[in-house]
C-alpha cells in the first residue's frame, strides 16, 4: 500500500538544531519548538555495575516520566548486588529523570552527573582542544607521513629529506590539517626501533618544516626522548600508540609542553598484537580503557582540552573487532574528547576485499572515512590525502549542522 492520506513519512531527527529547523520548516511556532525540540530525540544509554538498589530506583524513577529502563535479572534475584540497565527516554524526560536522580542514594546522584556529561557529548557539542587545534569542520584530515624503510603501506616512499619534504607539502596542498611524522613502523609484528635511529630519521625533517609547514606538525612515537625533541624542534602534537603505557616519561614530557596529544587503544605491542586478541566486549573494554588512561593523564597533570582518543583499528584486533569498531565510533564521543580514526589501507580492508596490496585498499578507506564522519569524528588519519579530503568535505557539506559549518 502506498501510504498517500496525509504523505506521512519518517524523519530522521539527529539533534536539537535539526530538531528545531524541522519544526520551523514545519510552521510551528517559536514557543512550541523551544517546548518540542527535547521531545523530538530520543536517547538510549547503556550503563553498567549500578548498586542493585539504584538499578531498581533508575527504572521507577524513569518509567513515571514515560521513559523505559531494561535491567538485568540481578535486579529482582535476592542476593544480587550489581545490575546493568538500557535506560530510554526523550531528551525532555531525561530532563526530568536527572534532578530526581540527584537526590537519590546507592550512588545515584554521579550517575546523574555522568548521563548529563554523556548526553551534553552526544547531542552535537564540540569538545573543547588546545587552542591551537582547530577541530571546527570535522573531520579534518590527518595525513600520514611515514620515514621509514618497513612501514606496512608505504615503507620507504619517503625515506629521504628532500621526498619527505615535498610529500608535506603536497599533503597540505590536498587538504590535510595536520601532518603526522612516524620514524617507527608499529605494523602488526614490527621491532621496535633503537632511539638514535628514530630521531635521525625524525628531527631533521621536522626542523626542515616547522614554520613553513602551513599546518600544523605531529609526531607518531612513545618514546619520550622523541617526543621532547622534537617539540623542540617545532612540533605541535603528539599521537602515542600506547597511550602513555610504553615510556612513561612521555606523559611528563606532554605536560610540560602543554601540547595535544592522542591516545591509542592498542592490545599488547606491534610486535604481539595480532597472536590471537580477545575480547568480551570489544567496544565496552576499548571504552574502558580510554576511562582509564584519561583519569590517568588528568592526575598526571595534563588538561583535558589536550586528551584525543583512537580506539586504534587494526592494533590488536580481528577483523570482526575492527568491524564493530567502526559500527559503534559514535559510543566513543560520550567521552567528551575529539575522536581519531586510523584505518588508512590496513589489512582488515583487504581481508573484506581480497585486495593484498595495501596501496589498492584506496576507496575502501575513502567509505571508512564517510563512515567516520557520519558518526562524528574529528581526525581521520590516511595516507590518500586528496581522495579522503574531498569525501569528508562531501559529508559536511550534506550534514553542516554536525561539521560546524551550519
Amino acid at each position: 500500500m502506498i501510504p498517500t492520506a496525509g504523505h506521512p513519512h519518517v524523519v530522521a531527527i539527529r539533534d536539537r538544531e535539526e530538531a528545531r529547523r524541522t519544526m520551523t520548516e514545519l510552521e510551528v511556532s517559536g514557543p512550541g519548538v523551544r517546548i518540542m525540540d527535547e521531545k523530538a530525540l530520543f536517547r538510549v544509554m547503556r550503563v553498567r555495575d549500578l548498586d542493585v538498589r539504584a538499578a531498581g530506583i533508575l527504572k521507577q524513577e524513569m518509567l513515571s516520566r514515560g521513559g523505559e529502563v531494561a535491567t538485568s535479572r540481578a535486579v529482582y534475584e535476592l542476593g544480587a548486588e550489581r545490575a546493568n540497565c538500557l535506560i530510554m527516554g526523550t531528551l525532555a524526560q531525561y530532563g526530568k529523570l536527572l534532578p530526581k536522580l540527584r537526590a537519590q542514594p546507592f550512588g545515584l546522584r554521579a550517575l546523574a552527573d555522568s548521563l548529563e556529561a554523556v548526553l551534553k557529548h552526544s547531542d552535537g557539542g564540540r569538545p573543547s582542544t588546545h587552542p591551537g587545534l582547530d577541530l571546527s569542520l570535522r573531520p579534518v584530515v590527518m595525513g600520514i607521513l611515514n620515514i621509514t624503510p618497513d612501514s606496512f603501506s608505504d615503507g620507504g616512499d619517503f625515506f629521504g629529506s628532500v621526498a619527505a619534504i615535498r610529500e608535506a607539502y603536497r599533503m597540505v596542498e590536498e587538504g590535510a590539517a595536520i601532518v603526522d611524522i612516524g620514524g617507527e613502523s608499529t605494523r602488526p609484528g614490527s621491532e621496535r626501533v633503537p632511539l638514535e635511529e628514530e630521531l635521525r630519521r625524525v628531527i631533521p625533517l621536522v626542523e626542515a618544516l616547522a614554520g613553513d609547514l602551513p599546518a600544523p606538525i605531529s609526531i607518531d612515537t612513545y618514546k619520550a626522548e622523541v617526543a621532547a625533541r622534537a617539540l623542540e624542534a617545532g612540533a605541535f602534537m603528539i599521537n602515542d600508540i600506547s597511550a602513555f603505557s610504553m615510556d612513561e616519561g612521555l606523559v611528563d614530557v606532554v605536560r610540560d609542553a602543554g601540547c595535544p596529544v592522542v591516545l591509542m587503544h592498542m592490545l599488547g605491542e606491534p610486535g604481539t598484537m595480532q597472536e590471537n586478541p580477545v575480547y568480551g566486549d570489544v567496544v565496552s573494554e576499548v571504552y574502558d580503557y580510554f576511562v582509564e588512561r584519561l583519569n590517568y593523564a588528568v592526575d598526571k597533570g595534563l588538561s583535558e582540552d589536550n586528551l584525543l582518543i583512537d580506539p586504534g583499528i587494526g592494533f590488536g584486533k580481528t577483523l570482526r573487532h575492527n568491524l564493530e569498531l567502526i559500527r559503534n565510533l559514535d559510543t566513543f564521543r560520550s567521552l567528551g574528547r575529539p575522536v581519531l580514526l586510523g584505518t588508512s589501507r590496513k589489512r582488515f580492508l583487504g581481508e573484506i576485499l581480497g585486495l593484498p596490496e595495501p596501496k589498492d585498499r584506496v576507496h575502501a578507506t575513502v567509505a571508512t572515512s564517510v563512515l567516520g564522519a557520519l558518526a562524528d569524528v574529528d581526525i581521520v588519519r590516511v595516507h590518500d590525502v586528496a581522495a579522503n579530503a574531498q569525501a569528508v568535505q562531501l559529508v559536511r557539506a550534506v550534514f553542516p549542522h554536525n561539521s560546524g559549518e551550519a
